[in-house]
């Protein structure tokens, strides 16, 4: 009987939506913040252009700023439950597939520790709310290529290029990158070491569930093409 997949998952950026709540907290609470955003595209002065929220990297902190800004996020209890996901119903459809497919899915992390209860759990009961029982949550340091292969993974997923090269390079498992900017943005390695590349998490989860479904069903073509860019 063929094993199901075992797979890593990122919370913040890939499942989770951390720059929309740091965004709101820095809206609420940095001076001058407020006021930029108001004259920005589809505010009240620009009613027909629609407002795109910017990631936490796209409001261009000062290191004092975002000190300032962890610091108070920080100190909201259980902040890591309030989080939104990415795209709606995400973590419900992993859950769905992983069941399916015998998955054993691990989530890893690098979030520091907030008010309340402990990161592992604030993380666990956000998993569980949005559908996902009993989740395995990772909170993790280091190189996540050296994580994937210490815990033999068959593959990773996450919205950082420097973890998915980490993947490549120090492990024999396949690299997922959740990147909704245009491809040119891409940093050179990730091209030049085959991590594929999905806009979407919903993606990432259809290009796994493919990639599983080839293994498992005698499929003749290559795997690896599953993988490549093109």
């Amino acid at each position: 009987m063929v094993t199901g997949l075992r797979v890593a998952i990122d919370l913040d950026g890939t499942l989770a939506d951390l720059s929309a709540a740091m965004y709101a907290v820095a809206a609420r609470e940095l001076p001058g913040l407020a006021a930029t955003m108001a004259a920005g595209p589809g505010s009240l002065d620009d009613p027909d252009v629609p407002f795109e929220q910017p990631t936490l990297q796209q409001l261009a902190l000062s290191s004092s700023q975002l000190d300032e800004l962890w610091g108070r996020v920080l100190k909201i209890r259980n902040f890591w439950t309030t989080l939104e996901e990415m795209e709606e119903g995400a973590v419900a459809y992993l859950a769905a597939i992983a069941a399916e497919r015998r998955w054993e899915v691990l989530f890893v992390t690098t979030r520091p520790p907030a008010a309340g209860e402990t990161t592992q759990v604030q993380s666990q009961h956000w998993l569980e709310a949005h559908g996902f029982p009993r989740p395995s949550v990772y909170v993790v340091k280091g190189s996540r290529g050296k994580i994937a292969e210490a815990l033999q993974l068959d593959a990773v997923i996450d919205d950082r290029p420097e973890n998915c090269l980490d993947v490549v390079v120090e492990s024999t498992a396949r690299a997922i990158l959740v990147w909704p900017e245009s491809p040119d943005s891409l940093p050179p390695g990730a091209i030049r070491h085959s991590v594929t590349v999905v806009p979407t998490i919903t993606a990432a989860l259809d290009t796994l569930l493919q990639f599983d479904r080839a293994r498992t069903g005698g499929v003749g073509r290559s795997i690896r093409r599953l993988f490549s860019r093109g």
